[in-house]
């Protein structure tokens, strides 16, 4: 969410969950592991910013780096590291992304996986963690800031998915919170469904969003928009997604220095899951 001046409840219009089509609450398909076909997957190993990956968003303090101070597997993990500044309720946070260029016709269907690991608190703040973007209809590429994107993210110490038409201004967006808190001080492993295809239906389909297996519910649901609308915004299917987007970014200010550890981070067509092969 681009723009936060006061906080979600007093910017926001709810509307009815049945503005939507998706599948949420069908089971999902078994995994693929990292070895399917148009799989791509990050362990940071290397023990650097992994090739293909550029450095994006830097706003306020902190550091974004590959290092060894804490990992799901082997030694190293992405680590946002003392994330702080701005003023909370208001716009502004501190930013620290990556950036990747999809192959060429990856497709409009986005699975992704990744362990995430928060502490010492749980921001009240919009602390996004992961985006994929595609063209609009009738587009084949691009720039960053013309592409449709979904994204996962924390909102108000929950878990949160969006919509976003391209930002700037990125709304009026269709924002997804669940009632499941951020877990603090564990390694959890979410994965994510963007579906841009959707079959047959006339919008792409919502995000869906699982943590350790079990996906989240959403008894949240509102369009977001400055000003408030009551109108959701149409979600323009994908052909391809071309861009991936992965660290810290948060819209309203952080004043207690907060860390996020991101490893085995992957994404594929098809569903990849927890398992490490």
């Amino acid at each position: 969410m681009t723009i936060r001046i006061a906080t979600l409840s007093s910017l926001c219009v709810l509307t009815f969950a049945s503005a939507c089509t998706d599948d949420e609450g069908n089971p999902p398909p078994t995994p693929t592991g990292c070895k399917a076909p148009g799989t791509l997957c990050w362990d940071f190993e290397e023990g650097t910013v992994p090739a293909g990956w550029t450095p994006y968003r830097d706003e306020f303090s902190g550091q974004l780096l590959v290092d060894t101070s804490r990992a799901h597997s082997g030694q190293y993990a992405l680590h946002a590291k003392e994330m702080v500044g701005g003023k909370e309720g208001s716009q502004g946070g501190p930013k620290k992304t990556l950036r990747f260029n999809l192959p060429a016709n990856f497709g409009p269907v986005l699975w992704g996986r990744a362990y995430v690991y928060t502490t010492p608190e749980r921001p009240m703040s919009h602390a996004g963690l992961f985006n994929a973007r595609y063209p609009r209809p009738g587009q084949t590429g691009g720039a960053f800031d013309t592409l449709d994107w979904y994204e996962v993210a924390t909102y108000q110490q929950k878990y949160m998915s969006i919509w976003h038409p391209p930002e700037p201004p990125g709304f009026p967006e269709w924002v997804q919170v669940s009632d499941t808190p951020l877990v603090l001080n564990a390694w959890t492993c979410l994965e994510w469904h963007f579906d841009g295809a959707n079959g047959n239906e006339p919008e792409a389909a919502d995000p869906r969003v699982w943590l350790n297996g079990e996906e989240l519910a959403w008894p949240e649901k509102f369009v977001f928009s400055d000003p408030p609308t009551s109108t959701p915004p149409v979600k323009e299917k994908a052909s391809n997604f071309t861009v991936l987007e992965t660290g810290v970014f948060l819209y309203q200010g952080l004043s207690v220095p907060t860390d996020w550890w991101i490893d085995d981070l992957a994404v594929g067509p098809q569903r990849i899951g927890c398992a490490l092969d």
